[in-house]
Order: C-alpha cells, then structure tokens, then sequence
C-alpha cells in the first residue's frame, strides 16, 4: 500500500486559493487627467485611451484605482494566509531560473489530464468536485501554486533519481501482483486512550467493526467503511509495517492496534486477490519506470525543497498565520541584525 488513498496521493497535497481580478472599463478620451486616489476629477474630465497596467479601474470617470491599492487591499485579508505560499514559489523559481530549469504552460496542462485520467473526471468535475471542496482552488490555482512549483522541483531533482532492475521488478509485483483487501479504522494520536478502549469489542465483533468503521474520526475513512485501496508488497519505507501485518493476517482477522504517525490504526484483513497473469514484466517495463521515478520524487522532492528553504532563509516582515513562537523569536533576532546600525558595527 503506498497511502491510504492512491488515488489522492496521485494529486498530491499542497495547493492555495489565487486571488482573481477583473479588468474593466475602457474609453476613448482625448484630454487624459492624472488624478490622485480617491480624488473625484471635474464631470468634463475624460478617461485615458490606454489601459494603464498600473491601474484595476476608474471610478466617477477617471478617478484610478491603483493595484497598489489592490495589492494592500488583499494583502490585508489574504497576507497571512498566503505570504508563505508566495515566498515558496518564488525560492522555486528564482533557483530554477538560475538552473535554467522552465515549465511549458502544456507540461501543466498535461498533469491536469493525466490527473482527471485517473479519476475518471471531466476537468469540470475535477474542479468541482475535488479542487474546490478539498483545497479550496480552481484549476488555474492548482496550475501555478501546485503542478508548475512541483515540476520545477521534479525537474531539478531529475539527476538523483537512480534505480536498478530489481527495483523494477518489485514495482512490478507491487502492481500486479498479489493484493489484500482490507478496512481499517484510525484514531488520532491524541485518542489513544478511546482507541484502546474499543478495541476489545472490534476485534469480537465484525458488527463492532464495521460501527467504528463508518463512525471513525476521518471523514474519507467513514465514508467508505474503513475500506482502502488493495495493499500490494513492496509498497514503500512508510507502510511497510502496515503491508506486513496486513500479510501475516488471515481473512477475517483484526490486527493489534498499530502505532503510526498518522495515529493509531487497526486493520481487518478482508480477502486475498491474486496477482495478476495477463501482465507480462516486458509489456510494461516503461510504466514501471515511470511509476518508480514517481515514488523516488515523492521522496526527493520534499528534501529538496527543504534544503532550498535554508540556503534562502527567508526572513519575513510580514508574519505567515501559521508562524510559530519560534519562528518569531528567530525571525526577531535576525530583523535585529539587518538593520544599518547593525551592518556599521559589523
């Protein structure tokens, strides 16, 4: 098993919300009055010809609205909210630019596809239904805080990628070879306690079970039951505990209770599936490639980038929402050493 859902391990995880703007009002004046904000012009006044791309809009003729203006305006509501995200995709860009490292709006556009290909989805349904209710975007978000980031990491992260045969062959089998169906139900750390509490009576009873299945804290979870996707071998470090027990049980059987670092999980092993016998090793080594270039990105990605974030050390003057006491100590003592009297003692 790579995660609980491998369907939405494929869309990955970290996207925000874009700020949209609308462009309107356009004239022919002849006479252009350079007001300032706010100020009203006289009624004879006429608007500029030109769209000034420093401008959002005119008012009461040709009274600007500046995206300064606009700028602050969001800054004020979103600041926090986004000031980190914005900062991250710039340490991106700025070192793929010095790598010479692009991303072709049509290499963003072709994970979209693949993307809806594998939830079989229109890219309507895809925005509707899992972009809005799960990240709270739209497809041009996703598509410049999400896929365009993540293959400029991907692609300066190319070189390390390194597998041989045997690396292959496990992909293989953990593809298409034999699977287990399992539920489970998964507490938070913090509910341990409640864990151990029930777990008597789930394991005696599949009627137990499947009530704390449908009744459990995760909300994705309960809504299928506990049920996951099949558990294949050779699934990766991070569940391989998980894939071991699940093999070692029999049908029917509950597991102990299982420490993770997602929480507390227990697992009821449904049925075995066979491995699969019209897939030939040969007639698919390319996808396997691919799928365990996939997997090593999904590793070396977040490395990357966290290696990239202490060489940029960002310093930031406008506090991110999710900053810590810490963050804000470190960031203090460090605004205490940029200033000029500083940079004279030095």
């Amino acid at each position: 098993m790579r995660p609980l859902f491998r369907r939405s391990r494929q869309l990955l995880g970290a996207a925000a919300l874009l700020s949209a703007g609308y462009v309107f009002g356009h004239l022919t004046p002849t006479d252009p009055v350079a007001a300032q904000p706010g100020a009203v012009a006289p009624a004879s006044a006429s608007v500029p010809a030109a769209a000034d791309k420093k401008l959002v809009a005119y008012v009461f003729g040709n009274v600007p609205i500046t995206r300064e203006e606009f700028g602050e305006y969001l800054i004020n509501i979103y600041g926090k909210d986004k000031v980190r995200l914005f900062v991250n995709q710039r340490v991106i860009e700025m070192t793929a630019a010095k790598a010479g490292v692009t991303v072709t709006p049509q290499e963003v556009e072709a994970v979209i596809e693949d993307d809806c290909k594998k939830l079989s989805m229109t890219k309507g349904d895809f925005e509707k239904n899992v972009l809005k209710q799960r990240y709270a975007t739209n497809l041009q978000g996703w598509r410049e805080n999400s896929i365009r980031p993540r293959l400029m990491l991907q692609k300066m992260c190319q070189g390390q990628v390194k597998f041989e045969e045997a690396d292959l062959k496990k992909v293989y089998e953990n593809l298409y070879g034999e699977h287990v169906l399992c539920k489970v139900i998964l507490w938070p750390a913090d509910q341990g306690k409640e864990a151990f509490k029930r777990y008597e009576a789930i394991r005696a009873s599949d009627a137990e079970f499947d009530q704390a299945a449908r009744s459990q804290p995760s909300s994705q979870l309960a809504a299928r039951g506990g049920q996951i996707d099949p558990i294949g071998r050779h699934s990766g470090p991070g569940t391989a505990k998980i894939e071991e027990i699940a093999f070692s049980i029999k049908d029917g059987q509950v597991s102990e209770l299982i420490p993770t670092p997602g929480g507390i999980l227990v697992i009821k092993r449904l049925k075995s599936i066979p491995g699969r016998t019209d897939v030939s090793y040969d007639s698919v080594r390319d996808q396997l490639i691919k799928e365990l270039t996939d997997r090593q990105m999904e590793q070396l990605v977040p490395q990357y980038f966290t290696r990239l974030n202490e060489q940029a050390k960002p310093l930031f003057l406008l506090s991110p929402a999710d900053e810590t006491k810490k963050d804000l100590e470190n960031q203090s003592e460090r605004l205490l050493h940029t200033t000029p009297e500083a940079a004279e003692k030095k």
